[in-house]
């Protein structure tokens, strides 16, 4: 177990998998999830040569949950604490859903430090789209709806919220593990991270000054965040490439699971 404390007391934990030399790719997990929700690329990536790092965010997880500091400029501090302790020089950088605005945070706040590529994954933070965008007033009011939620009835809420995730079916096995991931953080945070993405917005100055290779995965059939709002993101970020899931929602890691395996992979071999 790797545990990285913060300058504000907080204590991160790391997952770590795989081969220590070699390619690296760093999972960041989404709201409001936890690391595990990567069990399969942390169990097969390494099986492939690849080093996997997948930190739980502050507040969800195995990670302390403080009463604030929610906000995609202190997650990204953390997530620079986690590259320092571990020694991470040449990484991939895979960002899943709401982690996209922390990874994009990132590669502006600290300058791209270590990213060696950059792959979003069902990016669908409110704070990555436009402001004036239809589609930024949708994505906040779901959150809203979602926060009300989950103050009232939380099992309900994430069962209802992993439903919403899939396109294909899935076992009711699995869908009663993917929902219990959300219960496995207290109701504050959930609640802050929530807010905090509502509150925020990402500068079209931070999208078009990522310098690395990077790719958008994005569901056809995505009810969180609509294909055209994914590829749009894409367009904004120079060189980015759209990759297509063309059977599955938000949740294509499952969905597509072994596509998703292949792209992924493909991608880490792929950088610099």
């Amino acid at each position: 177990m790797t545990w990285v404390p913060t300058d504000d007391g907080v204590s991160l934990y790391a997952h770590q998998s795989g081969p220590a030399g070699g390619q690296t790719v760093l999972l960041l997990h989404g709201w409001p999830l936890s690391h595990r929700m990567f069990d399969r690329q942390l169990a097969l990536l390494p099986e492939a040569g690849i080093r996997c790092v997948a930190p739980d965010l502050r507040g969800f997880g195995r990670s302390d949950a403080p009463a604030d500091g929610y906000g995609s400029d202190r997650l990204a501090d953390d997530l620079r604490r986690i590259v320092d302790a571990l020694g991470l020089e040449r990484f991939a950088l895979a960002a899943f859903s709401s982690a996209a605005a922390t990874a994009v945070r990132y590669m502006s706040r600290h300058a791209d430090s270590g990213v060696s590529g950059l792959l979003l994954i069902s990016p669908a933070a409110p704070s990555l789209l436009q402001p004036d965008a239809p589609t930024a007033d949708e994505a906040s009011g779901r959150l809203e709806r979602l926060i009300r939620h989950a103050r009232l009835d939380r099992p309900q809420m994430a069962a209802e919220f992993a439903r919403q995730l899939f396109y294909r079916y899935h076992s009711p096995e699995y869908m009663s593990w993917f929902s219990g991931l959300a219960m496995d953080s207290p109701l504050s945070a959930t609640l802050g991270l929530a807010r905090a993405m509502q509150q925020e917005r990402t500068s079209a100055e931070e999208l078009t000054r990522i310098a690395v290779p990077t790719a958008v995965f994005y569901g056809a059939h995505d009810r969180v965040v609509t294909p055209e709002a994914a590829q749009g993101l894409a367009a904004a970020i120079p060189g980015a490439s759209a990759v297509r899931f063309a059977k599955s929602g938000h949740g294509l890691f499952q969905d597509e699971a072994d596509r998703f395996q292949q792209e992924l992979e493909q991608f880490v071999r792929g950088l610099p």
